[in-house]
């Protein structure tokens, strides 16, 4: 968290929760602050927009969040956001980022007929930039629109319209910087769960488990989505860009007939773009619907794998962990970052490894857990490899334990 100068920086999260009582966290970048520093890279005042610092912008983007630039005088008004971030089942309609350039950017956004209401985050990083709104009879939303809340910010605006007419919502982008436009609706039709798997477990248990990290470019992965859909009657899934286009269509199949909690698996051809996976169709009512998944995957060119034999650690005790680095594409020296948030690992051997295309590296990670670790305690294990030479890429895994007595 960062201060300097009339703007100031720091990060919040949203707690979203689901119908069945699962937690998650998407982050929300606001480029506002709580403690001087003589950062001058977040310094900007009154007349400008400013520059958050890089990390909160990245994590917004692989997130779908939103960074907004406030100025010490509007950090209340962000409130407006993070009310409707925080309600009962709320989704993302439509997410996109790019560079206005002086070309308007248009886009039209479909609100379902079972939405209760729907909030439209604009974000520019140049002053000037604005968002404008128009319903699905043409009405332009303005300060006194029935159903609907404005704030505006010096470099954003947020619109929440409760019970919104159904049909093609337009957002039209003027300006000349780069923006971030967020869309989320709070309504019955969600994500319950959306991630790349694979197949795995003992044999007679076998099954479809999470993959760790980013999927591998030149593979066909196989991903599964769980879908709160019963005020659905079609669903089709595409990937997306950064930009909010589509890219192609994705051949998932349902596995189930349960609307409430309806899941769909299929082996997907990876973009060779960051990209989203979204879900479109049209409600019981005949109307078209939208929900992107906030995580933004990208394809690869190493890939980490780890497979323990344990899942929990004596207090007292000292173990290694297994990681295997493979490279699959240009010879790449990597660098081997691992942590853990109780610093039970006490050394990593090696640090470095140079792979040529297609070779595989072992990296050894030793656990030491104290004698006064209370029994219960869960540590994740973050294993990073990313690559100081040739074409960049990186990827992780997570292994979690808990300590045992």
């Amino acid at each position: 968290m960062k201060f300097a100068g009339p703007g100031y920086t720091t990060g919040c999260t949203r707690l979203i929760r689901s119908l069945n009582a699962a937690f998650f966290l998407a982050v929300v970048s606001l480029a506002v602050g709580q403690t001087p520093s003589p950062n001058q890279s977040n310094t900007f005042s009154a007349e400008t927009c400013g520059r958050a610092d890089p990390a909160y912008i990245r994590t917004a983007n692989e997130t779908g969040g939103i960074p907004m630039f406030l100025q010490r005088s509007e950090a209340a008004k962000a409130f407006h956001l993070l009310r409707e971030s925080t309600r009962n089942n709320v989704a993302t309609v439509f997410w996109a980022t790019g560079t206005i350039k002086g070309k308007t950017q248009i886009f039209k956004i479909p609100v379902d007929s079972v939405t209760q209401r729907i909030t439209f985050t604009f974000s520019g990083d140049t002053k000037g930039d604005v968002l404008n709104l128009t319903s699905p009879s043409g009405q332009e939303l303005v300060e006194s629109a029935a159903r609907a809340e404005i704030t505006d910010l010096s470099c954003g605006r947020i619109i929440t319209v409760t019970s919104p007419d159904a049909g093609g919502w337009h957002a039209e982008i003027r300006g000349s910087g780069r923006y971030w436009i967020e869309v989320q609706a709070q309504s019955d039709i969600y994500f319950v769960s959306a991630e790349f798997v694979k197949t795995g477990g003992r044999p007679g248990h076998e099954g479809l488990f999470r993959t760790q990290g980013q999927p591998v470019a030149g593979t066909s992965p196989m991903f599964q989505a769980s879908l709160s859909a019963k005020p659905t009657k079609t669903t089709e899934f595409y990937s997306v860009t950064e930009q909010g286009e589509i890219l192609q269509k994705l051949p998932l199949r349902a596995t189930n007939s349960d609307r409430e909690f309806l899941e769909f698996v299929g082996s997907i051809d990876l973009p060779k773009v960051p990209f989203r996976v979204a879900v479109m169709g049209l409600d019981t009512n005949g109307k078209p619907y939208q929900r992107f998944l906030s995580k933004l995957f990208h394809a690869e060119n190493v890939e980490v794998l780890s497979k323990p034999d344990f899942d929990q650690l004596q207090a007292g005790s000292t173990k290694r962990l297994l990681f295997t680095v493979r490279n699959t594409e240009a010879s790449r020296n990597f660098k081997i970052t691992v942590a853990d948030a109780h610093q039970f690992v006490s050394a990593v051997e090696p640090k470095e490894l140079n792979l040529r295309a297609g070779e595989s590296g072992a990296v050894l990670v030793t656990l030491t857990v104290p004698v006064s670790v209370a029994e219960g305690v869960g540590d994740d294990i973050v294993f990073v490899a990313a690559s100081l030479s040739g074409p960049p890429t990186s990827n992780s895994n997570i292994v979690h334990f808990t300590v045992s007595h």
